[in-house]
């Protein structure tokens, strides 16, 4: 039985070297592109006990095909919360059945507060 897309998500790619208007180097995303995955787990969230930090740090992954596109530094945007890619896509392939390319996963970080 074959993997399918269940659903779409939207990814900001990351614009390395980008500058704002006098020259300076400033973070900057292209504009979002939708691409489709197998599926989005919520994951964990943690509530660090740090005095004067409150925050909320939520840590899910998406699960996807093996070229899903996404980079670390990336940022993406499922049902309407903003993500950042965190660390390189984990692609796999199974050599036990001539290179199968099973699919890959996105670990995805957000920090409130």
């Amino acid at each position: 039985m074959g993997r399918r897309i269940t659903r779409t998500v939207q990814r900001l790619p990351f614009i390395p070297g980008a500058e704002d208007a006098h020259g300076n180097e400033v973070e900057a995303w292209g504009e979002p592109v939708d691409v489709g995955v197998y599926e989005f787990n919520p994951g964990s969230s943690s509530e660090p006990r740090l005095s004067g930090h409150d925050r909320v740090i939520v840590e899910p992954a998406l699960f996807g095909p093996y070229n899903l596109p996404f980079e670390p530094f990336d940022k993406c945007v499922v049902d309407g919360k903003t993500y950042q890619v965190e660390g390189e896509v984990a692609r796999w392939r199974n050599g036990q059945s001539g290179g199968l390319t099973p699919g890959a996963v996105v670990n995805l970080r957000r920090v409130d507060g």
